[in-house]
């Protein structure tokens, strides 16, 4: 299609009075929306406007410069932050926002690929595989090549393959680099011989392109990488684009990596030469907030912007409009130790505020007592509710102590991360219906439904017809129509493969009849294919669950065709692919009245009244792996940034003297992200636990206190009790005590609902005699006689959490899984691992000695810092690399 008898004028033009899209402006904020330039850096810090500025800047380049509305691309990360986005921008300039390209990356590649995809290969129809989808596909060419997927596990070559579209390596480059002698879909080539690396990834990697190609289909890496080859492939489709967005604005730059770099000059044209002027770019980012490096994100993006884009101009935003002074200076504190950042200190006239608060507790099960704790006491003494709390950790795994104490309150949640609810298998099943109906060359999907549910169609039936398919050159759904050419082939397998090609294109030739109604088209194929009566006819309690999650498909399908015109099926898979965890949270001003757990990097672009910053010790946060890399401790800074500025009213922050990891009791110290907070604005509720007195004293005995097992705790001023005690005697909540009948309540003694929760002896949860209910669906309370309801109305499984195995989900589209044990009880013993690996002093070394290291061998100690039982070493180890060290623990000798 040529873009000049496509891109049509624009009758209307935007007006607005200036003055009102600059009132409530700070200076800086107002220089940045009137900034009239090639391109603009707007550096804006965590809670200073981001959007109200980027959405006015579009609302003044359409008013003021009079742009037409299809000339502007808006790109972000999320689709929740695309849909604030433009629901900000037509209240600011009207319904025509909605004609704006305003989307995530993702989701404008797919747009752009479904356009002009076949000059790459790709027709309108292509499926979007999602992660299962590609390691599905992975495991099957793993099979093919004689490679065990338990040796080389498909996830890590994935991994591998990720990177590689991340930086714009395609699979003919790396297989000349690696394995110039290979050929994807060579009949009988066997791979298993190979290790793994880059020899054998380079392989796999070719294979699995090709395959995607036969069966019309893309990973998400796809959508970004393929669209650049397109962009640079075809001039007459670059020529459109670039004539079509004149100004492209882009959020969250500093999470860009290459390919979404490169992607952004494309579109803009920076690079051509079509005659047309380039595209004006406007980028807002942090580079204090960059934190996705794992998955390709590239700092130098943001910091580079000067000297990436002609004629640039950066504009700071330093003004917080979240958070208390309090609770910005320690977020200043702590970012200010990064090197090489550009200069920012961020500030609010919204006043001190209250002071951070610090506990630390004994263990992560005592930690978590205690936060649960101090959540209830903040809804029933100072006003907030549930939904106005968040725990932020850095790992997932550190969520299990934290749900089960929640659960033992009977404090409602929602677990941010866990299992997707498009991610559970009966709705991974339907819409792999679905994915075939709308692309009958999806192989790896066609193979997943064959015999869902059970239609006798097993492993046999299903290699034979691959085997086939293969030989032939042929999709798996165009074997299915030649059964009878294929060798081997007997009645007994025929019947039942007819009968589901049979009953597919009766499905395909339905769906195409009711495009624009694909919740007709979802309610088909759990009528037709026999998936739901499958589920009602299982004895199997569970099941149930399962048949409520298939019927939330059909009103999820029925919900996009209410909010989109013109709905297709199609648009419902790709809007279906493209959700991620992030998009599953409340919108802004909706409190679902739940306390919310999720990770630190979950949380970016999030904010909540109180903020529960947990596990802050040396290797659970920063990192462990964060110890030995001065670049990656740099990356943990930016996260405990984040997750400090997520806070607006009030921050905790906590630690465990000892974590339970790998089977183990592990000794913890205190991060040093803690110790970069001025003392003056903690207020710690407890600072030492049994594992610092233990080593203030020398005795590394891990029994000295008790460690899991005796210690009963120390009781400080504030009238806060630890929980080290199974007896229950200490624990003003019961705190998992087997006969405890203590409740919460002030020292006077007065008591709050029931007369325990969490206790084996406890009588009821807290704050009901009798059934608390929030949504519907599980159930949970095995330790109270009252039943304690919580999950979602829609898809929420009813089983019983007290049971054993539980479903436990919320609204927002996630449903977890979790055994949780009867009990909280743990090892009364366990092994200290503080022991020091060396005799070294902070005073024997200074910057210049000679050390040798176990590991790295030869380095230069490039700093020390004296922090007693916590101090840290630099070595400059050459080759190896700056690492950075804790001095008691490395294996080092000084020469």
């Amino acid at each position: 299609m040529s873009f000049a008898t496509s891109q049509m004028p624009e009758p209307e033009v935007i007006r607005r009075d200036p003055q009102e899209l600059l009132d409530g402006l700070n200076p800086q904020q107002s220089e940045a929306v009137q900034y009239q330039g090639q391109a603009l850096l707007i550096g804006a810090g965590a809670g200073s406007g981001k959007t109200r500025v980027l959405t006015r800047r579009i609302a003044w380049a359409l008013s003021q410069w009079r742009a037409w509305p299809s000339q502007i691309l808006a790109i972000t990360f999320t689709n929740k932050a695309a849909r604030e986005m433009k629901d900000r921008l037509e209240t600011l300039i009207g319904p025509v926002a909605q004609r704006m390209w305003v989307s995530t990356f993702h989701s404008a590649c797919v747009r752009i690929l479904r356009r002009d995809g076949e000059a790459v290969g790709l027709t309108r129809g292509f499926t979007i595989y999602d992660q299962a989808d590609s390691q599905r596909l992975m495991r099957t060419v793993e099979q093919q090549y004689g490679i065990d997927p338990k040796r080389v596990k498909p996830r890590d070559v994935l991994t591998a393959i990720s990177d590689c579209k991340n930086e714009l390596k395609d699979w003919r480059s790396q297989l000349k680099e690696f394995a110039p002698d290979f050929r994807p879909g060579q009949p009988g080539a066997r791979l298993g011989h190979l290790e793994a690396g880059e020899q054998l990834y380079a392989c796999l990697y070719a294979e699995y392109q090709r395959r995607l190609q036969a069966a019309n289909a893309v990973d998400f890496d796809d959508l970004i990488m393929r669209t650049v080859q397109l962009l640079r492939l075809d001039p007459q489709v670059a020529a459109y684009y670039h004539h079509k967005f004149r100004y492209i604005f882009v959020d969250e730059y500093q999470d860009t990596n290459h390919a979404q770099y490169v992607l952004i000059r494309e579109l803009a044209g920076l690079d051509a030469d079509d005659g047309e002027r380039p595209a004006a770019v406007t980028v807002v980012g942090d580079s204090d907030q960059s934190i996705y490096a794992f998955r390709g994100a590239d700092i130098h993006n943001i910091l580079d912007f000067e000297k990436d884009f002609p004629e640039a101009k950066t504009i700071m935003l330093e003004q917080n409009y979240r958070s208390t002074q309090t609770i910005l200076d320690a977020a200043n504190a702590v970012i200010s130790k990064n090197q090489g950042r550009r200069p920012k200190k961020l500030w609010t006239d919204a006043g001190k505020g209250s002071p951070i608060v610090g506990y630390a507790a004994d263990n992560d099960y005592e930690e978590a007592q205690w936060v649960v704790q101090e959540i209830v006491r903040l809804t029933v003494e100072d006003g907030f509710t549930y939904g106005d709390v968040a725990i932020m950790y850095r790992a997932n795994a550190q969520s299990r102590r934290f749900e089960e104490a929640l659960i033992n309150a009977g404090v409602p949640y929602q677990l941010i991360g866990g299992t997707r609810f498009y991610e559970r298998k009966e709705v991974k099943d339907a819409i792999a219906y679905l994915q075939c109906i709308a692309n009958p060359a999806d192989d790896t999907n066609m193979r997943r439904i064959l015999n869902v549910p059970k239609r006798g169609l097993g492993e046999r039936a299903e290699g034979t017809v691959a085997a086939y398919a293969e030989s032939a050159g042929l999709t798996f759904w165009d074997a299915l129509g030649r059964l009878q050419e294929i060798p081997g082939m007997t009645t007994r397998l025929a019947r039942p493969l007819q009968a589901f090609r049979d009953l597919m294109e009766e499905l395909i030739a339905d769906a195409q009849a009711k495009d624009s109604n694909p919740s007709e088209i979802v309610a088909a194929v759990l009528d037709k294919t026999g998936i739901v009566e499958e589920l009602r006819k299982s004895p199997d309690e569970q099941d149930q669950g399962r048949v409520e999650n298939l019927a939330q498909l059909q009103s999820v399908a029925a919900e996009y065709e209410q909010n989109t015109p013109d709905s297709t099926l199609a648009g419902f898979l790709e809007n279906v692919a493209l959700v991620a965890d992030s998009d599953q949270l409340p919108d802004e001003g909706e409190n679902n009245g739940s306390v919310t757990l999720m990770t630190l990097h979950t949380s970016k672009g999030l904010e909540y009244p109180v903020v529960f910053l947990v596990g802050l010790e040396e290797g659970t946060f920063p990192h462990q792996r964060a110890m030995e890399n001065v670049s990656e401790l740099a990356e943990e800074r930016r996260l405990a940034y984040v997750g400090i500025t997520r806070a607006r009213k009030r921050l905790y922050v906590t630690r465990a003297g000892e974590r339970s990891q790998w089977g183990r009791s592990e000794s913890k110290t205190p991060s040093e992200f803690l110790e970069d907070i001025p003392d003056a604005l903690i207020d710690w509720k407890r600072k030492e636990t049994a594992v610092d007195r233990r080593m203030m004293l020398g005795d590394d005995d891990s029994d000295e206190f008790g460690g899991f097992g005796g210690f009963a705790g120390f009781d400080d001023s504030d009238g806060y009790s630890t929980f080290g005690s199974r007896g229950g005697s200490r624990s003003s909540y019961g705190s998992g005590s087997r006969g405890g009948s203590g409740s919460y309540g002030s020292r006077g003694g007065s008591s709050y609902g029931s007369s325990s929760y969490g206790s084996r002896g406890g009588s009821s949860s807290y704050g009901s005699r009798g059934r608390s209910s929030y949504g519907s669906g599980s159930s949970y309370g095995s330790g109270s006689r009252g039943r304690s309801s919580y999950g979602s109305s829609s898809y929420g499984s009813r089983s019983s959490y007290g049971s054993g195995s539980s479903s436990y989900g919320s609204r927002n589209g996630k449903v977890s899984t979790r055994r949780v044990a009867a009990t909280h009880s743990a090892s009364s013993s366990h092994a200290s691992s503080s022991a020091p690996r060396n005799s070294l002093t902070p005073q024997d070394l200074a910057a210049g000695d000679l050390v040798t290291h176990d590991k790295y061998g030869l380095g230069t100690v490039v700093a020390m810092e004296d922090k007693g039982e916590n101090s840290v070493v630099t070595i400059d180890f050459g080759d190896g690399g700056v690492k950075r060290l804790m001095l008691r623990m490395a294996p080092i000798e000084k020469l």
